[in-house]
């Protein structure tokens, strides 16, 4: 098939404006000399001097050509936070496919707290309205911003609007149209205060999440046939933690549900009681 007639070849990548995002594609070559890049326009301000922005393009292009076989990663650089992501597709195929589960990891890198960012209408939306009583607000808002600006991700039903019978089980944190796919979406904090995150941890907290996501499943009233559980980490070392505690979650347990680990670690207020 012909490209489409708005899209541009640059190099080896496109630009496909009226996206509403931007990812920077890059895949080094066997010898690590090869660059492919893919922009997708973003909503930014024409003249972003970040920092924050700056140092990501730059190690962009060089750890392009100083890793060898490097794996592609995108990264999406807005007004309020960057996230870089390996796995775009995988990612993408996982949530599409209603037969599949697993892990993909992505590192959020904030340009500013939280209360002073420039939040969507509907990350806005889940801030505003009454919960069903947790204490994570703001890791809710912020995967809801997230997935809007990096996937294009549509809010459908906050949590109190989603209905579900019988009453009184696990619930759903939120729902959404992302990749053509109808998701309900919970998210969780993998953290502790004191000592050493352990694979015990992460094995706790993921039986009793991918448990509550197969039980909000089952009794909802909603039509999604899957869900992402969201998770952000204050660490890589938790994440990676977290990967390794999935492989002994019984499959059954497991299901299809897809878990985005989300590495945080310049985000403190994402782990405050708030």
């Amino acid at each position: 098939m012909g490209a489409h007639p708005q899209e541009q070849r640059r190099g080896r990548g496109r630009l496909r404006p009226g996206r509403g995002f931007e990812f920077v594609t890059v895949r080094g070559g066997p010898q690590g000399n090869g660059i492919n890049r893919a922009f997708r326009r973003t909503p930014l301000t024409t003249r972003l001097t970040s920092k924050h922005g700056a140092h990501c393009i730059s190690n962009v292009k060089s750890t392009a050509f100083k890793r060898q076989n490097s794996v592609p990663w995108n990264d999406y650089l807005g007004e309020n936070f960057s996230v870089r992501l390996q796995q775009f597709f995988r990612f993408m195929k996982l949530v599409q496919d209603n037969q599949l589960c697993g892990v993909v990891h992505c590192l959020f890198d904030p340009f500013k707290h939280v209360t002073s960012m420039t939040l969507s209408n509907q990350a806005q939306k889940i801030m505003e309205v009454p919960n069903a009583g947790g204490n994570s607000v703001l890791s809710e808002v912020l995967s809801c911003e997230m997935l809007k600006r990096c996937f294009g991700a549509q809010l459908l039903k906050t949590e109190m609007e989603v209905c579900y019978f019988p009453e009184g089980g696990c619930i759903t944190d939120y729902t959404c149209r992302m990749f053509d796919t109808t998701l309900g979406v919970s998210v969780t904090r993998a953290m502790k205060y004191k000592g050493h995150y352990t694979m015990e941890d992460a094995e706790r907290l993921l039986m009793k999440k991918l448990t509550g996501v197969l039980q909000s499943t089952q009794n909802t009233l909603e039509k999604w046939s899957k869900q992402l559980l969201h998770i952000w980490a204050t660490s890589s070392h938790v994440a990676n933690t977290i990967t390794r505690a999935y492989d002994l979650i019984p499959e059954e347990v497991k299901s299809n549900t897809v878990i985005l680990v989300t590495v945080a670690n310049k985000s403190r207020e994402i782990f405050m009681n708030k």
